[in-house]
């Protein structure tokens, strides 16, 4: 065991030695914590290959040197009040604490003077920010005085108080941070996975596979599917805000991640990539930002289009009008009605639904594939905690190149903790989850379509298989 620890401590020890001696060659400084103004010089040294790996290193040993460290009772009851953080961070997303803590200036705001302003009871304000600055988010700069860091910054819109209370329906309109991520975690996903349990060891639940038989459907007592549900009149600012969500998650990829994997500008002139349930279009708009010679269909319900043509207007103004992209309206359960695409593109669409359900929208695109098609499926891949299958090695991509070293778990434990933590959010709103890679090979060959590659870009959340029909 005592060799166990040394190995982890010197992981630790040579990872951040790599780290600091690296920001040194690039005439930087890592970002400091407590600082809620990093020059974006800095923020910009994460995404440095050598930096991004070394961190890893750092941060996977030292998750496992405090498991391994700890009382496990310690341990265990601890998981058992994660509640306590997404609690907290969801009265201060929706009551723009964050907000009115910047107004406030660098040295920060007493919990009374923010009661004045959003009218949350200062004592308990206090009792929601104070395991937050526990875990490093936001600080007690002194008695019930709060102030930002460099992590709770995330939280904060840009928008002055005002400007949210005179218009709350346009919160995260073009805002900055994570705020409308962070409340779908803490609102109604939230809410849903209180009844995980419930569902999950109902047998007859489970026995059905219906798709409306779902922890999200009994913690708000409906019977029809999310996003179904996001549309009723009641749900008007959650529909509204899951839009924003969505595009920031694509932003939690280093900016340009999307771009790494695929060849994207290796394609000939005007290649049809058709973005089924696209939804704003947010990726397609990266790439199209970086490809100017790539043309784009965007498929997805009418209430979501009408959001994307705004957004394509005010980010690639006249792309509309040329013809570089265009919307359409698309179930993707249905017949797909493009029969000339050059490449389908399914980003975090499969992750919504059950083998049964994702089946019928590979077949749908499959029937509609020409023999050229290519299929781009963008999602998260679980890895395994034991290591990879070597079965799949032969297929570029399937089987990461090398292991963490050494007696870190091969997955690199809490540094890849996405997958499981978004699998586990598909549970409670849906049917649908994540994958491991043999999972995805069977079902997309079950459809007809056979994976030929897999991109992992560096420091993305997510990986990018490409199949090819079958």
């Amino acid at each position: 065991m005592a060799s166990s620890l040394i190995d982890l401590v010197t992981l630790i020890s040579t990872s951040v030695a790599a780290v600091d001696a690296r920001c040194k060659a690039l005439s930087g400084t890592y970002p400091d914590l407590n600082n809620p103004v990093n020059s974006k010089e800095n923020e910009g040294l994460l995404q440095d290959n050598e930096i991004a790996n070394a961190t890893s290193i750092a941060l996977a040993a030292a998750a496992q040197l405090i498991a391994t460290m700890q009382y496990p009772s310690r341990s265990i009851i601890d998981a058992s009040y994660a509640f306590v953080i997404s609690t907290a961070l969801g009265v201060v997303a929706e009551s723009s604490t964050a907000e009115i803590i910047r107004e406030a200036g660098p040295q920060g705001c007493h919990i009374n003077d923010i009661s004045k302003k959003n009218g949350v009871d200062p004592v308990k304000l206090a009792r929601v920010l104070r395991p937050l600055a526990t875990q490093h988010i936001f600080r007690e700069v002194s008695p019930n005085v709060f102030a930002h860091n460099r992590i709770s910054t995330l939280i904060d819109t840009g928008k002055s108080f005002e400007a949210i209370q005179a218009a709350p329906e346009d919160k995260y309109t073009g805002a900055e941070g994570h705020a409308a991520l962070i409340l779908l975690n803490t609102d109604e996903t939230f809410k849903a996975a209180g009844y995980i349990q419930d569902v999950l060891l109902d047998k007859e639940s489970e026995a059905s596979d219906d798709e409306f038989k779902t922890p999200l459907n009994r913690a708000f007592g409906t019977d029809i599917d999310l996003f179904s549900w996001y549309e009723q009149p009641m749900n008007k600012k959650r529909f509204k805000r899951f839009g924003f969500a969505m595009d920031v998650s694509r932003r939690l990829s280093p900016p340009g991640a999307v771009l790494q994997g695929f060849k994207w500008s290796a394609l000939p002139e005007k290649t049809l990539i058709v973005d089924v349930g696209g939804g704003i279009g947010s990726i397609s708009l990266e790439i199209a930002q970086a490809n100017p010679h790539l043309r784009f269909l965007i498929q997805d319900k009418q209430a979501v289009i009408r959001e994307g043509e705004q957004h394509w207007e005010t980010e690639l103004p006249g792309a509309l009008a040329a013809g570089r992209v265009s919307f359409g309206e698309h179930d993707f359960f249905g017949p797909q009605s493009v029969k000339n695409a050059d490449i389908f593109l399914l980003r975090f669409i499969v992750h919504d639904w059950s083998d049964t359900y994702t089946f019928k929208i590979l077949k749908q695109l499959r029937d509609a594939a020409q023999t050229t098609t290519k299929l781009i499926v963008i999602e998260h891949l679980v890895p395994l905690a034991c290591g990879e299958d070597e079965t799949y090695k032969h297929i570029p991509g399937a089987v990461p190149a090398t292991l963490p070293p050494k007696p870190l778990l091969p997955n690199l434990g809490i540094v890849n903790m996405a997958p499981y933590a978004v699998d586990i959010q598909m549970m409670a709103l849906l049917r649908g989850c994540e994958r491991t890679f043999p999972h995805y090979w069977e079902l997309l060959k079950s459809a007809g379509w056979e994976i030929e590659e897999v991109y992992r870009p560096l420091g993305s959340l997510v990986s990018q298989l490409v199949a090819k029909p079958i």
